[in-house]
């Protein structure tokens, strides 16, 4: 009714900062008995390893797409939407053709140079035309890791010299299958692969739930090895395109890196000596 431009009709005066009591009350006991937040849980690096060396050489190349797109959601920490299609609509633009740019010694290749030349590319651009959270225009960039599986540039020149001869609009992770016909990769598929990814990385003996491990997982493992690293909160801010500290949520406590070492430094023993008359 707000955004309608009428009065909300949880407040008796439509100057009030808060709710009114019974509103409150309600939310208050609606929060109360919500289950916890169980949030995907991060991929290590090794997952996303193993799912570029075996899914991204299997014999069919909507697997091998779908592994470039997993290792390029993990490098740039994108969310699914930003790289698969939808049948809802949505404002968040998916990457196309035409938001991809391929440097080599700071110049722009084209998109319809042979594979192997593409592949010599030192970094790539990605262009966010618009997002989940209504942020437009955001780049973002990388340069080669000098990985042989596990780098952004050489997965993004695979996904674009694959549709190097289409329209600049067509859908990053398109790709002519075996029999001619032009698919594009879907966000199940996406999931699966992951989730192929996560067993045969054998995560479950690193304590971790299948149930919680999907699309996401891409994002929180980006940002989450970023902290590890060492990283500062702003590179990673900046990367995941987070204007707020919200970003929190996806550097997880359960990751046991990100506490090595603190247990040593809390049992250092200091004695204070409390200054305040309070």
């Amino acid at each position: 009714m707000v955004t309608r431009g009428l009065r909300d009709p949880r407040r008796t005066d439509p100057g009030q900062h808060n709710l009114d009591l019974a509103f409150s009350s309600f939310y208050k006991v609606c929060k109360s008995a919500d289950p916890p937040a169980r949030p995907q849980q991060a991929l290590p690096s090794s997952t996303i390893l193993w799912i570029a060396q075996v899914i991204g050489t299997a014999t069919s190349k909507r697997l091998r797409t779908a592994a470039d797109l997993i290792v390029l959601a993990f490098f740039f920490l994108l969310r699914v939407g930003e790289y698969t299609p939808s049948r809802q609509p949505r404002q968040t633009v998916p990457l196309r053709k035409a938001d991809v740019r391929l440097w080599r010694a700071g110049r722009v290749l084209d998109h319809r140079l042979p594979l192997a030349e593409l592949m010599a590319a030192d970094a790539v651009t990605l262009c966010l035309e618009n997002q989940k959270n209504g942020f437009k225009g955001a780049t973002l960039h990388h340069t080669t890791s000098f990985h042989q599986w596990l780098c952004p540039v050489r997965s993004a020149a695979r996904l674009v010299h694959e549709i190097r001869n289409m329209d600049p609009t067509t859908g990053l992770g398109t790709y002519v299958d075996e029999s001619g016909r032009v698919y594009r990769v879907q966000a199940t598929e996406i999931r699966a692969a992951i989730l192929l990814g996560a067993i045969g990385d054998n995560l479950m003996d690193s304590g971790y739930d299948l149930t919680r491990v999907g699309s996401h997982s891409l994002r929180s493992g980006g940002a989450t090895h970023l902290k590890v690293l060492g990283y500062d909160d702003d590179t990673i801010k900046k990367l995941g395109r987070w204007s707020s500290n919200t970003y929190l949520r996806y550097i997880q406590s359960q990751i046991g890196n990100l506490m090595a070492g603190i247990a040593t430094q809390m049992s250092t023993v200091l004695r204070f000596h409390n200054v305040s008359s309070y």
